[in-house]
């Protein structure tokens, strides 16, 4: 179902990907910045009762083909460094794969509440699922880049990638690349925060 005033053929504004984020019953207990070309939104989610909670953030640029999104737990991060996470962009920032880029399972016309952040929950169910049986159940398709730009890339058609459009390409490039350090100055900031939480909770423990 389509939220009032939403097109289904339309692109979403990031204003409209930040405030769906704001009201969505999954999400709306969390706190953000929005900045007019990107935004973040960082939320608890525990994906069952009983269940541990992990801090998320969600961080969109608008140069970007679809958001970035991380774990923020201590925890989880260890795991990383003994072991592959199944469906991870990055081990060691625990960035997560929610969707095969290819089947365009989602595109910037969809908000994120009715599908990033519900995925984000299955991906957290499957993952404590894999710590235990060391099966992933969730399915998929395990991504094999690192980046932003290699999975858009994956996403075009042969007769797309040998047209090229050099200048295009350059200039989009450049403005990805931009994206991709505003995102990661983002998740080193609130990685810190983070870090500091903690150690604020050890002091007064």
């Amino acid at each position: 179902m389509i939220a009032k005033g939403v097109s289904k053929y339309q692109a979403l504004s990031l204003l409209q990907q930040y405030t769906s984020l704001q009201y969505c019953p999954l999400s709306k207990y969390g706190k953000g910045e929005f900045k007019g070309k990107y935004f973040y939104w960082e939320f608890e989610v525990q994906p069952t009762v009983l269940s541990s909670t992990y801090r998320v953030l969600i961080v969109f640029h608008s140069d970007n083909y679809s958001p970035d999104i991380y774990i923020l737990d201590k925890d989880v991060w260890g795991i990383s460094q003994q072991k592959i996470i199944p469906h991870l962009y990055d081990q060691k920032k625990v960035k997560l794969c929610l969707y095969y880029p290819t089947y365009k399972e989602w595109t910037n016309k969809i908000p994120l509440c009715g599908t990033i952040v519900q995925w984000i929950y299955l991906w957290l169910y499957y993952y404590e699922e894999w710590l235990y049986s060391e099966e992933w159940k969730g399915g998929g398709i395990h991504p094999q880049v690192n980046n932003s730009e290699e999975v858009e890339e994956r996403s075009l058609t042969p007769l797309e990638r040998i047209r090229g459009q050099k200048k295009k390409k350059t200039k989009s490039k450049k403005n990805q690349e931009k994206a991709a350090a505003v995102v990661n100055q983002i998740f080193e900031k609130r990685k810190k925060v983070y870090l500091e939480s903690l150690s604020s909770l050890g002091e007064q423990e």
